[in-house]
């Protein structure tokens, strides 16, 4: 089975079901979004469950969102990433982030749809000072 894109948030905690969690609420269900917590598997059980998926589904494009650069998740995707080259990794994922990368999967050429998430997901940090 060819697919174009496959899509693993990679997060602490429970973050990355949240984010699917909320994403299909708002965007509907996301076939090939998968999300992976470093809560109860290590990281070579991690690596083992992920590229099932990606043996399994043959993608052109690999997308993995983590949260934190130079965290465990960031860790493991990189592992990642040396085995499949056609692999791109995004720290910070937020939100719109994941909502601009969603909406515009089908629509946008792979290089442009990544540099729009990127820049949407900086686009969706404000900051509202105290007033005095």
């Amino acid at each position: 089975m060819m697919n174009e894109s496959l899509t693993f948030i990679i997060t602490h905690e429970k973050m990355a079901m949240c984010l699917q969690h909320a994403v299909e609420k708002i965007l509907g269900k996301q076939e090939y979004l998968f999300p992976y917590t470093t809560l109860k598997d290590s990281l070579p059980v991690l690596v083992k469950k992920i590229n099932q998926n990606i043996k399994k589904l043959y993608p052109k494009h690999i997308v993995c969102f983590v949260d934190l650069a130079g965290g465990s998740c960031w860790n493991l995707a990189n592992i990642l990433h040396k085995e499949h080259k056609k692999m791109t990794i995004i720290s910070g994922v937020n939100m719109p982030m994941l909502i601009s990368y969603f909406n515009h999967l089908n629509e946008l050429p792979f290089d442009e749809l990544i540099k729009k998430a990127v820049r949407d997901g900086n686009r969706g940090i404000k900051l509202v000072e105290e007033s005095s």
